[in-house]
């Protein structure tokens, strides 16, 4: 019965969805000065990255100077993930709205505080290729509250802002590097995989699972007695 029930447990774990992994990241390199696209009016932020493999998209961080008298527990953020249209972001593959979890790293000159935050997102899939990142903080906290950290790798990423309409705008977008953010989720996912079913639905399988094998293992032992 205990190597029946082990064998079950195995089966059962081997279809439960893999630890997260960083597959693209814009790293944070030292205090390089905010932008332009969370602090001004209906501006929103983009930044290009590359997948290699066929990945589950399932959150995204990014590193921001936050002003200090600025409380982000209410912080909500719009995002999207958009195909690569050239030089420029194109189509909206997948989009929605956020209250990102943060960590805070110390307070950087002029009373601000450098931030990660981290946005758990709808788990997409892409296929490996060029994409392009879209952030927008929605809650007004304060004026100028919230920057969004340069690196300063010379990584030659691309940046660009848009406000309202849309015509992208090369506002900002510098040779020596853009902004800083890491993109997470499972690599080398097929479409058969990333529609597995997930830990939540797993469980009451696994239990009724064990619940069969017990009850064959009662009319077994009800057979020799």
């Amino acid at each position: 019965m205990s190597k029946t029930l082990l064998a079950a447990a195995v089966v059962i774990a081997g279809s439960l969805p893999a630890a997260a992994t960083t597959l693209f990241s814009n790293p944070f390199t030292g205090a390089k000065g905010g932008s332009c696209a969370f602090e001004c009016r209906d501006a929103i932020g983009a930044e290009n990255f590359s997948l290699t493999d066929s990945s589950l998209i399932e959150s995204l961080s990014f590193d921001a100077y936050l002003k200090n008298s600025a409380n982000p527990s209410g912080m909500t953020v719009s995002w999207s993930l958009m195909s690569a249209d050239g030089s420029k972001p194109g189509t909206v593959l997948a989009s929605g709205t956020s209250a990102p979890t943060y960590a805070k790293h110390g307070e950087v000159k002029n009373n601000f505080t450098h931030v990660t935050f981290t946005l758990d997102i709808i788990d997409t899939l892409l296929g490996a290729g060029d994409y392009w990142l879209t952030l927008a903080v929605d809650t007004p906290m304060a004026q100028h509250a919230v920057y969004w950290a340069r690196t300063t790798s010379g990584d030659l990423m691309s940046s660009l802002s848009k406000d309202g309409g849309d015509s992208w705008k090369d506002r900002y977008a510098r040779s020596w590097g853009g902004f800083v953010f890491s993109v997470d989720g499972q690599s080398g996912v097929e479409p058969a995989a990333a529609a597995a079913v997930p830990l939540p639905a797993a469980l009451p399988m696994l239990g009724l699972g064990v619940g069969v094998l017990a009850a064959a293992g009662a009319r077994r032992r009800r057979r020799k007695s």
